[in-house]
Order: C-alpha cells, then sequence, then structure tokens
C-alpha cells in the first residue's frame, strides 16, 4: 500500500483515539499529510509543457 495512504490510515486511527488534544498539533499532522499529497501529485502528473 501506498505511503501515504498509510499516513492517512494512521492519523485517522489517533483521531478516533483522542490523540490530538491540542488543535496546534492537529494542524501541523494535516499541514504534513497536505504536503505529502501535494509532493505525489506533482510526481505523477508532472508538467507537459516546458517553459523557457
Amino acid at each position: 500500500m501506498n505511503k501515504l495512504f498509510l499516513s492517512i490510515e494512521d492519523f485517522y486511527t489517533d483521531l478516533q483515539s483522542g490523540e490530538f488534544d491540542e488543535l496546534l498539533a492537529l494542524a501541523g499532522v494535516l499541514q504534513k499529510l497536505s504536503d505529502a499529497a501535494w509532493e505525489e501529485v506533482e510526481e505523477l502528473y508532472q508538467p507537459s509543457i516546458c517553459v523557457h
């Protein structure tokens, strides 16, 4: 399984078990997941037009 999906599953498990008492910690994890998702999108769908 994809590393990103495993990270999302881990996050969901932690969220359901109440691991995030502080909003800042929750925001930090969500930001990391978001960054990882965008990196994967950029890897999969690289620009087809090169501007010089």
